[in-house]
């Protein structure tokens, strides 16, 4: 991984903010929607989003300037995310306290869901940048499409009595729709003299179906069939590996990336000639 270790607490961050954020829009959701009531999500939810934030204020340089970064909102995408951090966990942490005191509010879990969901999708516009190839078009719906899957399979397995709810296989199954077509993008770039450098870049495609299959398809036949709290691991592993591999994977814009695509796109079309 390019620049590993400056890449640890974004891993860090990122995994415990989606992870928590994900749980708690999935218990907004099963309430809303089905009526189940899962207080404990929403209470994890939190604990994990501000254990996320510690450790992306924890690789500030100047951690008193850390509230200036939503001054940009509207106008920056980091400053979006930094804005919509503080209100996901303000609204948690509301819902949470209201709880614990015996005084469930429909309406708080229903703000607090929607200003995670919200969240997450400002997690991937982040990243979503001109210089990095394998950061834009599906790769940015992966927080938010990823997030929900693990909180729907976590509040699935451990809050739902009974038969296995079509809103939570039609989530996990739509997260491995578009993580698909990520890990197609990523599997169809050429190699070129910068990308063979970065082992990881070389064996993508079995680093991309680990997450894969942790996240979509051993939840998913697990919950088919009968839901366990494996599951729950699997996706945790999931989430942490496609953080991983997201920056892992990273790819710059640059000349030679372009010769290369360019070159294989003609062998490609000359490959039928020839035969």
């Amino acid at each position: 991984m390019t620049d590993g270790a400056a890449h640890r607490p974004l891993v860090a961050f990122t995994a415990l903010a989606i992870a928590g954020a994900g749980l708690v829009s999935a218990a907004a959701y099963f309430e809303l929607a089905h009526g189940v009531v899962s207080p404990w999500a929403v209470a994890a939810g939190a604990i994990l989003l501000a254990a996320g934030l510690a450790v992306s204020l924890g690789h500030l340089g100047r951690k008193w300037r850390a509230g200036l970064a939503a001054r940009g909102a509207g106008r920056s995408a980091l400053s979006n995310e930094a804005l919509l951090a503080g209100l996901a966990l303000a609204a948690a942490a509301l819902a949470a306290g209201l709880d614990a005191g015996g005084s469930h509010a429909r309406a708080a879990t229903a703000i607090a869901g929607a200003l995670n969901a919200a969240f997450l999708v400002s997690v991937g516009l982040v990243y979503s940048v001109r210089g990095q190839r394998t950061w834009r078009g599906f790769s940015a719906a992966t927080p938010l499409s990823g997030g929900l899957a693990f909180g729907a399979i976590a509040v699935q397995t451990l809050s739902v009595t009974g038969d296995v709810l079509l809103g939570t296989l039609l989530v996990v199954a739509a997260d491995a729709l578009i993580f698909s077509r990520r890990w197609r993008n990523a599997a169809g770039m050429a190699l070129t003299e910068a990308t063979l450098t970065n082992s990881w870049f070389i064996h993508r495609s079995p680093l991309l179906g680990a997450r894969f299959f942790l996240l979509d398809v051993i939840p998913y036949f697990l919950l088919a069939v009968s839901p366990a709290p494996f599951a729950v691991v699997s996706a945790a592993a999931g989430l942490i590996v496609d953080r991983f591999s997201f920056y892992a994977l990273a790819v710059q814009h640059t000349t030679e990336h372009e010769i290369a695509e360019v070159e294989a796109q003609m062998a490609s079309i000359d490959r039928p000639a020839r035969s």
